[in-house]
């Protein structure tokens, strides 16, 4: 009876184990199941990856895209890959342990009741685990082809970095042989009223647009050019007035320069062209607008004290009038710079040019004759032939301009700047200086920047050539002016710009034909002592773009 009772203990503790077992294998199969079929996905992605990528690159930017979507992929699918690697490991291990424990149960249980089983006859719980054996296998099978698969898209890979290096390589080649360009400009959009006694009130809008580009073409050598709107016979404006009947507008070279700044000394720049001023000037001499062309030489020295920190020497050769049958036209001139720091929080910068206008007269017979036109009606004294035809000036031209520049750091966003310009023609007999005071509060480099400034400006009659002075003022000479100016950046690209020019003639009896016709008849009498011109009010209301 004992032995009876020990048999059926000991059968039912198999029945349990054999159960218990059973079940642990089946809940370490689904899983199984579940990642065969996450491999299996995972097999077929690698593969359509593989098979979708095009064999070649229409640019190096195509390549480098197709790089980036390859790269995260394939670590994708290693990260599939590893995870599944672990999980089989995992399995691995508990299907070991469970065969361990069947193998180890199994021999008391075959001494007891061998009269029932046949030892023949695999016991169901060894059936089961070699099913998932070979469960197992297929797994590790699907998972060497999913290898394979990455594998392959890994060489597919590395083809493609070969080929967007080359690439790089090939466009990296022609860009040095063009160099390195920049680009920029500004678009300007103007409402301008006129309004002055005597004369019918105006309301004018314009437009301008600039375009410069910049190259590098090699460490010493430097080209530009660039193309602003404007009237080509007018030398001082880029404004295009919005009138002709709707025909398209006039769009000319601007720029057209070449520099030359060598290794071996570099404080020494040369220029050659069209270019930007290489000296400091204001439009007390040279509008902003004319872009001087000849040839010029800079010296530039950076000190190390600590009060005069920079000096700088320019000379430039500018032909303006080239003919066949006669002596060309020059302005030869210099300039001498020097920057000084005051403090932490204050800067001069002090500038003395002189220039002589060698033959001015085809400038004065050329504004007669028709062929060019500045803004502005000529102020200066003209010579005339014995006919009355216009000859020349009266006087020759040769510039004395000193200019003195103060900053003022006392605000982060109002800084102050202090400006003084004094130009005396060496070669007038009378009515031969100028004068250009200017005020400025505030700054224009980021959004919300908030900049006012006033300024006024006294012109003699013959102290510049009008040509190609300031072309917004009453007058060109013979002038006293105030500019009034305020501006409000709304984005770091955008600028809002108001600017109110108020100015009369100095002297109206030098120039009665300036005089609006609605008040002239007092300067023109027998008795002139009343003869007065009216101020000019001229508004300007800009929005400005810069790229």
């Amino acid at each position: 009876m004992r032995k009876r009772r020990t048999c059926f203990s000991l059968m039912s503790g198999i029945v349990i184990l054999f159960f218990g077992c059973q079940a642990g294998l089946l809940l370490a199969a689904d899983p199984t199941e579940e990642k065969s079929q996450e491999m299996a996905l995972a097999e077929t992605s690698a593969r359509n990856t593989a098979e979708a990528i095009a064999p070649s690159s229409p640019s190096p930017a195509a390549l480098a895209s197709e790089l980036n979507e390859m790269r995260e992929l394939i670590n994708l699918q290693r990260e599939q890959i590893e995870k599944l690697q672990s999980t089989v490991e995992m399995q691995q291990q508990e299907l070991n342990k469970a065969m361990n424990a069947m193998s180890a149960k199994n021999a008391p249980v075959a001494e007891v009741a061998g009269m029932t089983a046949s030892p023949a006859r695999p016991a169901p719980a060894a059936a089961q685990g070699q099913e998932k054996v070979d469960d197992l296998e297929l797994v590790k099978g699907e998972l060497e082809a999913v290898a394979d698969s990455a594998a392959q898209a890994n060489q597919r890979l590395a083809k493609i970095e070969t080929n967007t290096a080359a690439a790089k390589k090939e466009a990296d080649s022609k860009f040095k042989q063009l160099g390195t360009f920049s680009f920029g400009g500004d678009m300007r959009a103007r409402l301008e009223p006129f309004i002055q006694e005597g004369a019918q009130n105006r309301h004018r809008q314009r437009f301008r647009l600039r375009f410069n580009v910049t190259g590098k073409i090699s460490d010493e050598f430097t080209i530009g050019f660039g193309l602003a709107t404007g009237s080509l016979d007018d030398p001082v404006s880029t404004n295009q007035t919005m009138t002709g009947f709707l025909n398209r507008k006039n769009f000319g070279v601007d720029k057209a320069y070449i520099s030359y700044q060598p290794k071996f000394f570099k404080n020494l720049k040369l220029d050659a062209g069209k270019f930007a001023y290489p000296w400091y000037r204001t439009g007390l001499t040279f509008d902003s607008d004319v872009n001087p062309e000849g040839f010029a030489q800079t010296l530039s020295f950076d000190l190390k004290s600590s009060f005069l920190t920079n000096i700088k020497i320019v000379g430039f050769q500018l032909p303006f009038n080239e003919v066949s049958s006669g002596p060309d036209s020059f302005i030869y001139g210099g300039q001498v710079q020097a920057q000084f720091k005051m403090g932490s929080k204050a800067s001069l910068g002090l500038y003395l040019a002189g220039m002589d206008i060698d033959r001015a007269d085809p400038i004065a017979v050329a504004i007669a004759g028709g062929s060019l036109k500045p803004s502005l009606s000529n102020s200066n004294t003209y010579r005339y032939s014995s006919s009355g035809a216009v000859v020349g000036y009266a006087n020759q031209f040769a510039y004395l301009d000193a200019i003195m520049k103060l900053d003022l750091d006392v605000h982060p966003r109002f800084p102050v700047g202090i400006l003084f310009d004094f130009v005396n023609n060496m070669r007038g007999s009378r009515e031969r200086s100028g004068y250009w005071a200017e005020l400025t509060v505030g700054k224009q480099k980021e959004a919300k920047d908030v900049q006012f400034g006033y300024s006024f400006i006294r012109i003699e009659k013959d102290a510049v050539i009008g040509a190609w002075s300031e072309s917004d003022l009453r007058s060109s000479t013979n002038v006293r002016n105030h500019r009034l100016n305020f501006a409000y950046m709304f984005h770091p690209k955008v600028t809002g710009q108001f600017t109110a020019w108020v100015g009369k003639l100095a002297n109206p009896r030098d120039n009665v034909s300036l005089i609006p016709s609605g008040i002239r008849g007092a300067c023109t009498g027998t008795d002139v002592s009343n003869c007065d011109d009216s101020y000019l009010k001229r508004l300007q209301f800009d929005v400005i773009y810069k790229f």
